[in-house]
């Protein structure tokens, strides 16, 4: 399971997936799913999961949030996105592109736009606050994996629907879509890492590197993961980075809320 890549390789991907986004029409953060989401050029330890990650199913619950959870607009997204040292097995650095955000490209059939939304990390509702970063895994299971980590903050309505839009979009869009300039061919569901109050994950193929994501919704703060490896194989969202920055999220939100 071992994927190996060095810094030197996801920088030579995150310069493609800048043209790549260029072909887009208007920007592919995912299109050369280097740096995950490749990081490109848009967005921009191996730990075992502690036992109370507040697991859910990829469809809501009937309580998602906690009970006494403090709003995302009192959680300061960039204290509580990973930082260097908090896996072992990952780099973590700031996001190659990371202050800039793109405008979504049509996807055709229009169906399928939630899912394009995703891939350049470009959501329909406004947030209110939005934080990045990339993670590589130098060494275990995960090595030569290129993750792409952002945290946005919304409003409650505006978080559950981008996750009920995006939920049917995987569904209906499983044979694949015209998003830009770029076609893909499969959008192919994954089983989440069962964390947060909802999640879902999906594995996107075609002309771009193939890319997976996550998207998880911790109250109303998304955390979205794309995950690549350098040698363009097929890759898996590294479940200790998705654990570890939902309890980060988790924790704060308890501070806050006490």
């Amino acid at each position: 399971m071992e994927r190996r890549g060095g810094m030197g390789l996801w920088a030579g991907l995150a310069a493609t997936a800048l043209l790549l986004a260029g072909c887009g029409g208007g920007g592919g953060d995912d299109d050369a799913g280097a740096p995950a989401g490749s990081p490109p050029a848009s967005e921009r330890e191996r730990t075992s999961a502690p036992p109370e990650t507040t697991p859910s199913s990829d469809s809501p619950t009937s309580d998602p949030s906690p009970t006494g959870a403090a709003p995302a607009s009192d959680i300061d997204l960039d204290e509580v996105i990973l930082k260097p040292g908090d896996l072992a097995e990952f780099q973590i650095t700031e996001s190659p592109g990371g202050d800039r955000d793109i405008p979504p490209t049509k996807a055709s059939p229009a169906t399928c736009q939630p899912v394009e939304n995703l891939r350049l990390d470009a959501y329909t509702a406004t947030p209110s606050a939005t934080a990045r970063r990339f993670a590589l895994a130098t060494t275990g299971d995960y090595r030569g994996t290129g993750t792409t980590i952002t945290l946005t903050a919304f409003t409650a309505t505006d978080a559950e629907k981008t996750m009920s839009d995006l939920r049917s979009a995987v569904t209906k869009c499983a044979n694949g879509y015209e998003g830009g300039a770029l076609t893909f061919n499969e959008v192919r569901k994954l089983t989440p890492v069962p964390v947060g109050d909802e999640a879902i994950s999906f594995h996107l193929s075609g002309r771009a590197t193939p890319t997976s994501y996550t998207l998880v919704r911790q109250g109303s703060i998304l955390v979205r993961l794309s995950s690549a490896v350098g040698t363009g194989g097929e890759a898996e969202v590294p479940q200790p980075v998705v654990v570890q920055q939902v309890m980060k999220i988790q924790a704060a939100a308890a501070r806050t809320a006490s």
